[in-house]
């Protein structure tokens, strides 16, 4: 079972659910960290700061992390599961009663992403989990991300610059500021969003989630290409040689 896990990081109001509804469209499953403290704060009937605290506190700095990796795991697991068998045909010379048709499951890629990765004890976490995980960090500057938050109007969004301020340095204290800084991938969401939803289709596209069948196919192209100039090689050869055939055969008629 191969899996490709990617985290997002990000300050609040940065653009991680951006990124997020545009994998869910590429069909990427998505997982969010805060939708794990949102359900604990609304169970607790307290603020998600608070659950945060608690839920690390209590369980440990990995808490949330590994409930992500319980649902990516049994979400693939049963994805696998669901698949149906294939029959697997040969070709119409081969003997069937040699070859019977074989039954097999076609394997493909898992790829998941989970958003907002706030500390760089999660980054281990999945790290130790997932082989090759890689985090994709968004940057946006203060005011640009108090302005979203005020447009927002989340239960967790305060229009209070003060608390805004207290809600950034409580997830530097988890260590976001560290992992922004090691991540491999960096997003700069400043000015239109459309030119940041351009840029995270182009990082889907290139990087999370490669398009193999063009690739294969320019491949193709270019090998056809290639035999289709040696075709007019060997014919302007064969020619050339007829050519000089005609007039070893002329010289000989002289004599």
């Amino acid at each position: 079972m191969i899996l490709k896990v990617f985290g997002v990081t990000g300050l609040p109001g940065s653009g991680k659910s951006i990124i997020s509804r545009i994998a869910k469209k590429e069909g990427i499953y998505t997982i969010s960290m805060g939708d794990v403290i949102r359900e604990e704060a609304e169970r607790r009937n307290i603020t998600t700061g608070k659950a945060a605290v608690i839920l690390r506190k209590k369980y440990g700095n990995n808490v949330v992390a590994s409930r992500c990796v319980t649902k990516i795991k049994n979400h693939s697991k049963n994805r696998h599961n669901k698949r149906a068998t294939v029959k697997k045909m040969y070709n119409s010379r081969t003997n069937h009663n040699k070859h019977p048709p074989k039954k097999y499951k076609k394997i493909e890629q898992d790829i998941y992403l989970i958003e907002g990765i706030r500390s760089p004890y999660e980054v281990a976490y999945f790290k130790k989990h997932f082989n090759n995980f890689k985090v994709i960090a968004i940057h946006s500057s203060p005011n640009e991300r108090f302005n979203r938050l005020k447009r927002r109007k989340r239960n967790d969004d305060s229009p209070d610059y003060n608390k805004f301020v207290e809600r950034d340095q409580r997830e530097l204290n988890f260590g976001i500021g560290k992992v922004i800084a090691l991540a491999d991938y960096m997003l700069i969401n400043e000015g239109p969003i459309p030119n940041f939803k351009n840029n995270v289709r182009a990082l889907i596209t290139n990087e999370i989630k490669p398009k193999r069948k063009n690739i294969n196919r320019k491949r193709k192209s270019k090998n056809k290409n290639k035999s289709k100039q040696n075709r007019k090689y060997q014919k302007g050869k064969k020619q050339y040689n007829k050519h000089n055939n005609r007039k070893n055969h002329n010289k000989q008629n002289r004599r």
